[in-house]
């Protein structure tokens, strides 16, 4: 048998690359409750795998990465799709999420688990510097849809803010788009669900500093929805069709703490 890993080209392209971080499983591990962390990934990988659009996934531990066969404007839209309806799951689900949006090289071999490439650097740099739960454009999706004349300031579900990253460093841009999380869905009573969700695992919270990560995310939202709402305009659902909340019964005790 060869077991020879092999470096084939065609793995690797430039694509659209969706990395996330599901916050608090590390504590969840350590405490032995073997069953709520299988039922946390089984969630994460349900929500994945049902999509019908043509993105490709891989996931090591709790971390997902959600990636496209290319950077085009179709790709984006669907990376954009997935990525919102995935956190939105996760986060009624009562699982904290936190994450970014590359374009770039990225070398995908799915055959051999092998992933590499300027956009999963870029990426998990991005995402793991946030100080709240959410996601963001990287620098390399803001130039991409630039040159593919679908600014990032024209996305209906994002808005320009000043992220609240762990730590400043001056070669990284403060100012980024994130995802106004739950914009694009409402309840019957005209409410964003997932803002009241945030409000909700934020009280469950007794440490200040985690605390104040749902803080920083509801008051983003909070000062973009409205300016959302202005427009009358709404998002696109699922696949196409109506949105199916997770049963989020094995979470009742609370969200697990933010890392």
């Amino acid at each position: 048998m060869n077991n020879r890993l092999e470096f084939n080209p065609a793995c690797s392209r430039s694509r659209w690359l969706g990395y996330f971080d599901l916050l608090g499983t590390r504590e969840l591990i350590r405490s032995g409750d073997t069953f709520r962390v299988f039922s946390v990934y089984e969630k994460a990988l349900r929500e994945v795998r049902t999509s019908k659009l043509p993105i490709q996934r891989a996931w090591f531990s709790d971390t997902f990465l959600i990636y496209s066969q290319t950077d085009g404007a179709s790709d984006f839209w669907a990376i954009d799709s997935i990525s919102r309806w995935f956190v939105y799951f996760l986060i009624m689900a009562d699982i904290p999420v936190r994450g970014a949006i590359a374009s770039g090289d990225f070398y995908a071999d799915d055959s051999s688990q092998v992933y590499f490439g300027e956009a999963l650097v870029e990426s998990y740099e991005f995402g793991e510097a946030q100080d709240w739960i959410g996601f963001l454009l990287c620098p390399s999706s803001v130039a991409r849809l630039d040159a593919l004349k679908m600014p990032a300031n024209s996305r209906l579900n994002y808005a320009y803010a000043e992220i609240p990253f762990k730590k400043s460093r001056p070669d990284r841009p403060s100012t980024l788009p994130a995802c106004i999380l739950g914009n694009w869905t409402v309840s019957r009573r005209g409410q964003n669900d997932l803002l009241d969700k945030l409000r909700l695992m934020k009280q469950k919270q007794p440490d200040r500093s985690i605390a104040r990560k749902y803080e920083n995310t509801i008051a983003f939202i909070e000062r973009n929805q409205r300016l959302i709402a202005q427009t009358g305009q709404h998002g696109d659902p699922p696949n196409g069709g109506p949105a199916e909340p997770i049963d989020n019964s094995e979470a009742a005790e609370g969200p697990p703490s933010v890392s």
